[in-house]
């Protein structure tokens, strides 16, 4: 039976908006095997982000729990958290903003160890040149700009850096939010082809969030779909792809350009994703669902293994 790294259940985070509260991130659970990736995707302001953060303990949860290899991690005191969490790490959307502009390329892959020397031990300079010089191999960065600074890399170098970088510690889990959509097309495919070689070799997990439905096919073992901060939908890639259940999985699903005869095809999601200050009673989708009926407007529906292995939140499937 594989090992499960990550096991969150009913992860919420409010924000408090005047005398109101944005639900960003409202009852969500999942779990990530070991060597697996999980793909979150929706429009922006479906709470991914805010999702994976969370998890992270980047910003605290308003309820909810992580269990990360056995242990409760939120229940964890400060000091065991911050020990354990060099066990998960994070690759940024942004290559350039997650860098260090002032330090060298060889600088910010050492920084990881230097932050943490005491656990890890001090390095002498010849050991720690040594395991960032084996870190750009890693990557694919060129040891001849270990001393250049971010600005002199293109994207697509500067995100190879930034993965070195949350390799550097071993970690087990690593957290991909958007870490492609800020590149070229060609780049991302090298960049993706990396992410999973890099799996392959030391067995990682990911949480790979995207918006891009094709980037999150080609990387993902199971995927879950995001809405207003709910997960509405739940399978793995290729039964998800094959036969998407929720209305809002199949509108994203048919809003991915499409080539023929006469040009390109597009169709994209009517109306506007309502305000996560005031969501619809009822049903999330609701105001945008063709399917809508009294009752959406009215009762939230319940998530649930509407096929083998399959969740959805919908009440065409009650």
């Amino acid at each position: 039976m594989a090992e499960t790294i990550v096991k969150a259940r009913d992860i919420s985070k409010y924000f408090k908006v005047g005398h109101r509260q944005l639900k960003a991130v409202d009852g969500v659970s999942f779990d990530i095997e070991r060597g697996t990736t999980l793909g979150v995707v929706g429009e922006s302001g479906s709470g991914k982000s805010t999702l994976a953060r969370v998890v992270l303990d980047l910003i605290p949860a308003t309820s909810g729990s992580v269990e990360f290899m056995g242990k409760d991690f939120f229940k964890l005191s400060k000091n065991e958290r911050r020990l354990l969490r060099r066990e998960m790490q994070i690759v940024f959307q942004n290559p350039f903003l997650s860098l260090f502009p002032h330090m060298s390329v060889s600088a910010n892959i050492a920084e990881p160890f230097i932050v943490n020397r005491k656990e890890l031990g001090r390095l002498s300079k010849a050991e720690l040149d040594e395991r960032v010089a084996d870190l750009m191999d890693l990557v694919g960065v060129p040891r001849e700009h270990a001393n250049v600074y971010p600005h002199e890399l293109s994207g697509g170098q500067q995100q190879r850096v930034g993965i070195a970088r949350a390799l550097a510690l071993n970690p087990k889990f690593v957290v991909c939010d958007e870490p492609v959509s800020s590149l070229d097309v060609s780049i991302q495919a090298q960049i993706l082809n990396l992410l999973q070689d890099l799996q392959d070799q030391k067995e990682l997990s990911y949480m790979f969030i995207a918006h891009n439905l094709a980037v999150v096919e080609h990387i993902s073992t199971h995927v879950a779909v995001m809405y207003l901060g709910k997960v509405v939908e739940y399978a793995p890639t290729q039964e998800l792809y094959r036969h998407p259940l929720h209305p809002y999985t199949q509108v994203l699903m048919d809003s991915v350009p499409k080539l023929s005869e006469g040009g390109t095809e597009f169709s994209g999601i009517e109306g506007e994703i309502p305000s996560p200050l005031d969501p619809p009673k009822g049903c999330r989708f609701c105001t945008r669902c063709t399917h809508c009926t009294k009752r959406c407007t009215e009762e939230e529906p319940v998530y649930k293994e509407v096929e083998p292995g399959h969740f959805t939140a919908c009440h065409l499937y009650d």
